[in-house]
Order: C-alpha cells, then sequence, then structure tokens
C-alpha cells in the first residue's frame, strides 16, 4: 500500500535523471552518459528496491 509513495517519485527521477545523461551522452560522448548515468539512476533504485524486499520480508 505505502509503495504508490516511493514509486511515482521515483518514476519521475529515474525519468529526468535519463533525460539529463542523454543529455550529457549527447555533448560528450556515451561512455561519459553512461558512467553518470550508473550512479544517478541505479544505485538509488537498486537501493529502494532491497530496503522495499527487507520491509515486506523478502531478504
Amino acid at each position: 500500500m505505502g509503495a504508490g509513495y516511493i514509486v511515482i517519485p521515483l518514476f519521475f527521477y529515474v525519468t529526468l535523471c535519463a533525460l539529463l545523461c542523454v543529455k550529457i551522452a549527447d555533448k560528450n560522448s556515451w561512455k561519459t552518459g553512461l558512467l553518470f548515468a550508473v550512479p544517478l539512476i541505479f544505485l538509488p533504485t537498486a537501493f529502494f528496491v532491497i530496503v522495499g524486499m527487507h520491509e515486506f520480508g523478502a531478504l
């Protein structure tokens, strides 16, 4: 029930960060865009998924 409070803002965060990383990749190189994408998108998403799994008893 409380997952919607995290999923919706996380969706907007990931969307905006993905657009930022694509803009960085267009200006520099795709390797630089990927370098920015890993810490900006994947680490917070993985953190929230792991915390949610722990909260619901999956871990």
